[in-house]
């Protein structure tokens, strides 16, 4: 008995040295990552419950502004706290301009996103891999950008620009 408890007392005190760390996680390069967007599209119908205009509320769950070179406010994306896997673009005039369809909520990862103009016409398509690296395509499948912390790369990994 006393041997079996100096035993499991060796393997409990020992245990770190042994202890492996354990990566989770799906690694993508571009064809991975466009294969994988392409590999499901939603379908994009406009219904009259779609918030066509903006208006400030309490069921905002998240919102960002988006401005140019002369700090001059371009668009507002919107994501509603009943609606966390869509986001909506409105332009400077509040008047919606896209909608983002994503395949679950942007919390969790990876995701991919669908964005679709006011005729219904699939313009981009996205996967965010994790938070720091996001793959960008254009409808038919180019890439447009492929950043990982904030640094942009195009499709020769050769690196375009940096985001703020």
């Amino acid at each position: 008995m006393k041997k079996i408890i100096a035993t499991i007392l060796m393997l409990l005190i020992s245990g770190g040295v042994f202890a492996a760390t354990i990566e989770g996680g799906v690694k993508y390069n571009t064809n991975t990552a466009r294969e994988y967007v392409f590999s499901d599209i939603p379908q994009f119908k406009l219904d009259a419950n779609i918030p066509y205009f903006f208006k400030r509320g309490t069921n905002i769950e998240k919102m960002v502004y988006s401005y140019d070179n002369f700090n001059n406010i371009i668009g507002i994306t919107v994501q509603y706290k009943n609606e966390l896997d869509k986001a909506y673009i409105y332009d400077k005039d509040k008047n919606l301009i896209y909608i983002d369809l994503y395949d679950k909520n942007t919390n969790l990862y990876p995701h991919r996103g669908y964005r679709y103009n006011m005729q219904g016409k699939l313009i981009l398509t996205s996967l965010s891999v994790n938070k720091d690296e996001h793959f960008r395509f254009d409808y038919q499948g180019n890439l447009i950008a492929h950043s990982i912390n904030n640094v942009i790369y195009d499709e020769n990994g050769n690196q375009i620009g940096t985001a703020k």
